[in-house]
Order: structure tokens, then sequence, then C-alpha cells
């Protein structure tokens, strides 16, 4: 990194959701006092596929899918009748 860089991009993981945040900080006075501020953009990513393999192959295996959860008693109601 750059030595006169005051910029924070931050990657977190919380509650399965991937959360991006930008910061900038600056030196108040000491070097203890130091402000963090968001300077924006944010969002939240929710991971569903991961593949083994690059963007660009088509052939690329499915490693991990996210599976949402289904109510099959209700399913079974329907198919009953």
């Amino acid at each position: 990194p750059k030595p006169d860089t005051k910029r924070i991009i931050t990657f977190a993981n919380q509650s399965d959701y991937i959360s991006f945040r930008h910061h900038i900080y600056e030196k108040q006075g000491g070097p203890k006092s130091i402000e963090l501020k968001e300077i924006g953009p944010r969002f939240e990513l929710r991971l569903f596929q991961i593949k083994l393999g690059t963007v660009d192959q088509s052939e690329a295996q499915t490693e991990w899918v996210i599976r949402p959860y289904m109510n099959t008693s209700k399913k079974r109601k329907f198919l009953g009748d």
C-alpha cells in the first residue's frame, strides 16, 4: 500500500451476508486520535453459488449452491387431494 493513502475498504462477513464499506481516516491530534468517516458506497452481498474455476469456464463444477428452505407439508396436502 501507499504510505500516504487514507482509504480503507472493508469486506465483513456477518450472518451469511458480505458487507462492503468504504472509509477514509483523518489524524486529529496524536497517533491515538483517529477519526473514521464513511464516504460510501456501501452494499451487502449474499452468496448463492460457488463454482470451481473462473467465470469464463462454462464447464466449471458447482462446489456449493444455496438451497432455499421449502415447507413440504403444504406441498403434500396439494398432492394428496
